[in-house]
């Protein structure tokens, strides 16, 4: 066992966060090595005793699609090379069945209303009217929408919106036609309007270095986000990308990731996506269901694709060992078969 990592997770035991230095340092080893082996296991009892074993469950309706101008390499809808030529839109009617299909048992966190680089906004505000309308209140609404200036955040505070999910990607302006200083812009016209954050560290793809992933990682903790995630890039069939990294490779950078907020208080919740038991004992504790379209998938309705339901990610943070869920209210929820058992009957 390499003695500076030894020193490193025996301080992070102690409750102290690595350092951007000590990050790349761990990130450096292979993911199979003993070295990166220990670095999961004391993320993962860092972070479930941050948290008193405590999951989140977080839900997606994709809104719309079309073929999109920002042409992001790794999403499915880029204009350069996607194969969905017509416009999908959800009616009212379908928005209000998804809406009530991921948030009836009112154990979700959190419900994001997704939709595209440019969306017509009327159309948003009436989603998420409908949705605030439909969940229950201990569920959170997130936007995950383009970029947006304060006087429209503002709007969509106002129609039900508690934060959004708006991250600087990796790659952003290289593999997207947007620039990370516009990226950037938005984040903070949300925060200026009293909206809530939510970051990410993605798409994450096997050219990226451990130093790029610890400035990500850094960039997060600096930025007073709610949560700091970990997503992998998927080989979206038609796009440029053909690699991925595997799950363990994945599961090391969310233990990291893990280790490094522990320079926060309070401790952020850590999605990974999409859900995967290693990465759930190496320090994540947040998987989403999702429903509509997905950047990540060909199915035109995610819920016939990648996509799993709320009941398939209970099942999972069960199986992960985790004891509670918790609500966007901050009540928690026992994560016991007999609870499962009476929300699938809650049709």
């Amino acid at each position: 066992m390499d003695k500076r990592v030894t020193e490193i997770l025996n301080r992070a035991l102690e409750g102290r966060a690595p350092t951007w230095e000590e990050c790349v340092y761990l990130l450096r080893f292979d993911p199979a090595s003993p070295e990166a082996t220990f670095t999961r296991g004391v993320a993962n009892d860092a972070a479930r005793s941050k948290t008193g074993n405590t999951a989140l469950l977080f839900g997606q309706v994709g809104l719309e699609l079309f073929p999109c101008e920002a042409d992001c390499k790794f999403c499915s809808f880029g204009k350069s090379h996607t194969h969905f030529t017509e416009k999908i839109t959800l009616d009212e009617e379908t928005i209000r069945r998804k809406v009530h299909d991921f948030t009836k048992d009112g154990d979700l966190y959190c419900l994001w209303l997704m939709t595209m680089a440019t969306f017509d906004l009327d159309y948003y505000l009436r989603a998420l009217r409908i949705a605030r309308e439909t969940a229950p209140p201990q569920t959170l609404l997130y936007t995950n929408i383009g970029d947006t200036d304060y006087e429209t955040f503002v709007k969509i505070r106002d129609a039900g919106a508690d934060g959004v999910y708006h991250v600087v990607r990796l790659g952003e302006g290289v593999y997207t036609t947007i620039p990370p200083e516009r990226r950037r812009q938005t984040i903070e016209n949300a925060r200026r309007a009293g909206l809530k954050l939510q970051d990410c560290l993605e798409p994450i793809g096997p050219e990226h270095t451990p130093e790029e992933l610890a400035d990500h990682i850094f960039k997060t903790i600096e930025g007073g986000f709610d949560t700091a995630g970990v997503m992998k890039r998927t080989a979206v069939p038609g796009t440029c990308f053909t690699e991925e990294i595997s799950n363990l490779r994945m599961a090391q950078i969310v233990a990291v990731n893990a280790l490094a907020m522990l320079a926060l208080t309070p401790y952020p919740w850590l999605p990974v996506h999409e859900a995967d038991p290693i990465s759930l004992a190496s320090g994540a504790n947040s998987i989403c269901a999702e429903t509509g379209v997905n950047p990540r998938d060909t199915e035109a309705d995610t819920s016939r694709g990648r996509g799993l339901d709320v009941s398939a990610c209970r099942e999972i943070l069960w199986q992960a060992g985790f004891k509670y869920l918790a609500r966007g209210d901050g009540s928690r929820v026992e994560l016991t078969p007999e609870y499962m058992a009476r929300c699938d009957a809650n049709v």
